[in-house]
Formats: C-alpha cells, sequence, structure tokens
C-alpha cells in the first residue's frame, strides 16, 4: 500500500453527548436496498458496485454519497465475507482490490474478499485539496494548510468522521445480505475495524488487525510512536555492523534533534545529473525522516549511520535521505489529503474540544504539553513535540460536528494481531494493548519490519499465520525465526583515510579497496531507497560525486562514483542478492589507482597502485535481508 503520512487517531477522554453518536448507527435505513453488481473495468476478477449512503445520517444536511464497492467474482460455499479496510486515512481501496486479493490469500480459501473506497476516497466522492495533494514536503500538515484544506472542503467536511464511515460498513453489511463477516483492517484501517467491532458487535466473526492503533486510540501529541522510539532506535541498530557506528542511536536522535531546533542542517546532494544542489533538514523533518522508514526498509537501515554522520558534522548522507522520505507524488485515489485532514481532526483525542473557538485553543494544547511524562516524549523537547502533533495540526481547523468513538468492549472473537518490531506510526506496544482486551486473540511479531506486515514480509512468516489462523491452528512461532531487517548502512567517511582497512589488504591500499566496494555498496542501496519510495529508479547521484544508472533487471553502470570524497569509481556491474559480477576501474590519490574485478563465486580480485589485492566472496556482499537470503538464495 502507499505510504501514509504521520496522521493516527485516538479516542477522545473528555465526556461528550452520545446523541450525536446514536444517530449515525440507529438508522441503517438509507442504503441501496440492492447493489447491482457488474464486471469491473479496471480490477480483474472482481464485479464492482455503488452503495448509496446519506452524507449526514441525521438528515439536516441533505445530499448522499455513492460508495464505491467491489468483491470478487467467485463465490464461496457458505456465503462468508472478508472485509479489508485500507490505511490512511484517505487511501482507496478497490483500484487495489486485486493485489489485495493476493496479500490475504491464506485467508480467503472459504471467504469473498469484498472492499471499498470509504466515503471521502478513491470513487466515493473524494475529497480535494490540491495544494496539500500537490506539496512535496517531510511534513505538510501544518496548521495554515489544514485550514486552507478546511476552506476548500466547506461545511460538509465534517460528515467524514470514523464514525460514518463505520455506519456506512454496516449499510454495506445489510447489502451484501449476510448476519457476520470478518474484518481486516491495516493501519488507520484497523482503528475503523475495532469501532465497528464496538459497536456491531454480533456481526464480526473474526478480526484480522495488522499494525495496529491501540485501543485507547492515540493522543494528539503521538506519544505512543514518541515513547517507543527509543525501543525502536534500539532495535535497528542491534546488529554487528552498528558496532562501528554508534554505541548510543538515541542519544544521537537526541543530539542531532536539538542541534536542529536550533538551527537547520544544510548542506549539498548529489543529482542523476551529477550536479550538486544545495539541501536542509530542521528538526521536524527529522521526526518525519524517521516515521518515513517505516514503509522503506532500505531507508530504515541507512538511519543510524546517517543520523550519526550528521551529529559528527557530515550532512550529507542524511540530506540525500529527504527526497526518498518525501516519496512519490500521490494521486487522489492513492491517498486523499482532504479526506486525511477531515478525519484527523475530527477524530483525534485532543487537548481543546473541535467545536471550541480557534482563539481558546492554544493555551489548552501549552497546558496538556506540559503535563506529558517525561517517558512519552523520546528524544525529543516539548518544544517539538508540539510543532509535530495532531494538536498543532488541527489547532485552527474551523470548529464543527464531533462524533465521540465508541468506547464498548470489542466482542470476543478470534483475532489475529500483526505488529512489527520496528513500526513507529503504530507501534507493537498498541498491538499488545488490543490483544488485552481480547482473551481469543494471537498476537504475532514481525522482527525487522516496520509498518503493513501482510504487505511488507519477505519471509512468508505472516502468510504461515495467516493460513494457521483461518484454518484454527496455533499460530506457534510463526515470525520468531524470521527477519526483514535490511543490515545497517555503514558510516560514510568524510575521507578514505578515515576507513579501515580491509583484513589481508594493509595500509591505505586496503581503505582504498574499501571505499571502492563500499561505492558500489552504497549505489545498490540507493536503487532500493529510490524503488521503496516509489521514485524512478534508473538512475541517480553518489553521495560524494559522480552518476549512476540501472541497465536491465540487475545491471548497474557507475561514472565516477564516489562513496569517500577521493575514491572515484567507474565501470559495469550485476548485482544479485548483494553478490557482486563486473569490472570497477578506481581512480584514487597516492598512485592508489587500479582495477578491480568482481565475482559472485571469487570475490574481488585486481590491482591498486600497481599491486594485487583479493578479497574472499564471503567479504563482498550488499545488504540482503536474511529473509530475502533465505527464500531466494
Amino acid at each position: 500500500m502507499p505510504a501514509a503520512p504521520v496522521v493516527k487517531f485516538g479516542r477522545r477522554s473528555v465526556a461528550v453527548s452520545l446523541a450525536a453518536l446514536l444517530a449515525l448507527v440507529a438508522f441503517p435505513a438509507g442504503a441501496s436496498a440492492a447493489l447491482k453488481w457488474r464486471a469491473c473495468a479496471n480490477e480483474d476478477g472482481f464485479q464492482c458496485a455503488t452503495l448509496r449512503v446519506p452524507l449526514d445520517r441525521s438528515g439536516a444536511t441533505p445530499g448522499t454519497i455513492g460508495l464505491r464497492v467491489a468483491r470478487e467474482s467467485r463465490r464461496v460455499k457458505g456465503g462468508q465475507y472478508f472485509l479489508s479496510l485500507s490505511g490512511g486515512p484517505g487511501q482507496g481501496a478497490v483500484a487495489a482490490a486485486p493485489f489485495v486479493a493476493d496479500a490475504m490469500a491464506p485467508a480467503l480459501q472459504r471467504r469473498r474478499l469484498v472492499v471499498l473506497d470509504q466515503r471521502g476516497t478513491g470513487d466515493s466522492g473524494v475529497l480535494r485539496c490540491p495544494t496539500e495533494q500537490r506539496a512535496r514536503l517531510l511534513n505538510p500538515y501544518t496548521a495554515s494548510m489544514a485550514e486552507h484544506c478546511a476552506t476548500q472542503l466547506g461545511p460538509n467536511r465534517q460528515y467524514y468522521a470514523t464514525a460514518d464511515s463505520v455506519a456506512d460498513l454496516d449499510d454495506l453489511r445489510t447489502a451484501l445480505g449476510v448476519e457476520k463477516w470478518t474484518l481486516q483492517g491495516t493501519s488507520y484501517g484497523t482503528y475503523v475495524a475495532q469501532q465497528y467491532a464496538r459497536l456491531f458487535p454480533t456481526h464480526v466473526d473474526r478480526l484480522v488487525l495488522d499494525s495496529v492503533v491501540g485501543p485507547d486510540g492515540v493522543d494528539a501529541f503521538l506519544t505512543d510512536s514518541w515513547g517507543a522510539l527509543p525501543r525502536i532506535l534500539q532495535e535497528n541498530c542491534a546488529h554487528d555492523p552498528c558496532k562501528a557506528i554508534t554505541a548510543d542511536p538515541v542519544g544521537d536522535v537526541r543530539t542531532l534533534a536539538a542541534r536542529l531546533d536550533a538551527a537547520p542542517l544544510k548542506g549539498f546532494v548529489v543529482d542523476a545529473n551529477g550536479r550538486r544542489h544545495r539541501a536542509e533538514l530542521g528538526a521536524v523533518g527529522l521526526t518525519s525522516l524517521l516515521i518515513s522508514g517505516d514503509l522503506n526498509s532500505h531507508l530504515r537501515s541507512a538511519l543510524p549511520a546517517a543520523v550519526r554522520a550528521a551529529v559528527l558534522g557530515d550532512p550529507g548522507p542524511i540530506l540525500r535521505l529527504v527526497e526518498p522520505a518525501i516519496g512519490a507524488p500521490l494521486g487522489l485515489r492513492d491517498l486523499s489529503y482532504g479526506l486525511n485532514a477531515a478525519t484527523t481532526c475530527a477524530d483525534n483525542v485532543l487537548p481543546y474540544p473541535v467545536t471550541s473557538p480557534i482563539a481558546d485553543r492554544p493555551p489548552k494544547i501549552a497546558q496538556a504539553l506540559q503535563a506529558l511524562p517525561d517517558t512519552a516524549l523520546g528524544p525529543f523537547t516539548r518544544g517539538l513535540i508540539e510543532r509535530v502533533s495532531v494538536a498543532e495540526q488541527c489547532k485552527r481547523w474551523p470548529p464543527g460536528r464531533f462524533v465521540p468513538p465508541s468506547t464498548a468492549p470489542l466482542p470476543d472473537v478470534p483475532t489475529l494481531i500483526l505488529s512489527g518490531r520496528l513500526d513507529m506510526r503504530t507501534p507493537l506496544e498498541n498491538g499488545a494493548a488490543v490483544a488485552r482486551e481480547l482473551p481469543h486473540s494471537q498476537f504475532v511479531t514481525v522482527p525487522g519490519s516496520g509498518h503493513d506486515e501482510i504487505d511488507s514480509d519477505l519471509s512468508g512468516c505472516v502468510a504461515r499465520a495467516l493460513f494457521r489462523f483461518f484454518t484454527d491452528r496455533r499460530l506457534g512461532d510463526a515470525c520468531v525465526r524470521t527477519s526483514n531487517a535490511v543490515p545497517p548502512a555503514p558510516l560514510a567517511p568524510k575521507t578514505y583515510k578515515d576507513l579501515p582497512q580491509h583484513r589481508g589488504v594493509p595500509g591505505d591500499r586496503g581503505r582504498v579497496l574499501r571505499a571502492a566496494v563500499g561505492a558500489l555498496d552504497d549505489v545498490r542501496e540507493a536503487y532500493f531507497r529510490a524503488a521503496d519510495a516509489g521514485l524512478p529508479s534508473t538512475g541517480g547521484g553518489g553521495l560524494r560525486a559522480g552518476t549512476w544508472s540501472t541497465r536491465g533487471q540487475t545491471g548497474l553502470t557507475l561514472r565516477g562514483v564516489a562513496w569517500a570524497p577521493e575514491v572515484k569509481v567507474t565501470g559495469r556491474m550485476t548485482s544479485r542478492l548483494g553478490r557482486y559480477a563486473g569490472t570497477l576501474r578506481v581512480r584514487a590519490p597516492e598512485g592508489l589507482s587500479g582495477r578491480l574485478r568482481f565475482s559472485r563465486t571469487k570475490g574481488v580480485t585486481g590491482t591498486l597502485g600497481g599491486k594485487h589485492v583479493h578479497l574472499p566472496a564471503r567479504a563482498v556482499r550488499g545488504a540482503v535481508e536474511p529473509a530475502l537470503i533465505n527464500v531466494l538464495g
């Protein structure tokens, strides 16, 4: 699924009348009596229909919304349905229906998949805020941008709360003619699924919750993420290569954040034409950069060394991560920024009532911020926590309707809960809290994995867990012995003389050898970071200089690429599971230039400075997830 913004949801703790909520759920009438199914135009193997629902279920504001729905064309014995809910909020689901079917295949042997574009997304009356949709920023969720979006959406923006979508879901269930169904949600979809299960417990057969919003929601300061961040940073760096990077990844983030609070980090990045461009990163951007690693494992693996380099005065490694952290532009069908803003400011736990005057809100934010315990802040200051908070984002959102989330108990139904151990958006502590509410739940944490387990797991353990869960077997250690972690990238040198020599190749010659191999590894990682971010990955710039481009499925062409500033490599290579084949010409100072030949079985042989060098194959391998090696190697 596409990358989602750093927006999460929680339940308000203040007392609010339930009248508005009851108005939503007491009158399921208004949905079409029958759905008219036709073959979907673009989703092979699926039928599509439109479900007409009221805009405002109280009837005070007239109008309806046509919800786009898709279901598998195949029939299943018993007529059971499996509803998959996408994340965001703001992601459509119908366009991705075939991909969802593939991902959920272990759960669909006796169930028929159905998906929908929830109100305000995809082809269901998508909400449009063009300026925000086009923004190419690490953090586009500022108070001024949210206020501008609210003005563009107009007063009907208040009818896009989670409770409205939950009521729509039960209209869909009624239209499908089923008494019970299985609900699966990812990220924000887990919040929708939990709210549905609390309001309509007798209509839920099973739950599958992937990357979980906690049972009490997420407060306006995102403290579930920041409180878990020290654990996540330590786990992400709990590998042998990290020993050469830093002894304190949490302290590095704390130090860098404090510096960026005072002044942004400035430096240069090299583009695909080999030109240097100015770039900078502030403290708010750093928090977004860390969160972006949830959906990009190669970005996440680069962060320990990039943060450490910035602390040591080398800005290049972290500044070039900004572009893949922002990712590719998202179309309205991928994610509606308008719906995201509207739902965020309607649903979240806020220090101020959303019905309150805007002028009354800043002091309430300050008061709530001061009441937070230090453990909730992670490695950040209160001022930074405020600037990246939902409370800040929504403080100028126009006063409007609020529907309180249900606090009814979850039904005691079989539940599978999936959490990535390195997930910052929805940390595993959330999944553990939901599991405690469900006696018949099974909780699986996936090592080395960030957000969205069903789509991102490479080891096959999540598919095994799904299969065992839907065949009523114990999950056992489905994911304990696997890992999706990409080994952490090494600390980039400011000069090749900072590098240790390669074993068996002494002195500066060994350092040049390490710089040459490091340049190749670095290009491979840059390729994967761009590809995982949805960016063009056919070429790019080296860390210090030069350019690279791809050839076919496995080929790389390097032109004067430098990882250490003084050592530049040029040549053609192929890379398969981190094993290289090809030849590089090395230009280095002090008469240490030469040529290196890479072989997948023999390693590296060649000459540097007129002397023979050799590294065995086991000493030369690009960063590869252990899970991928086990599956494909």
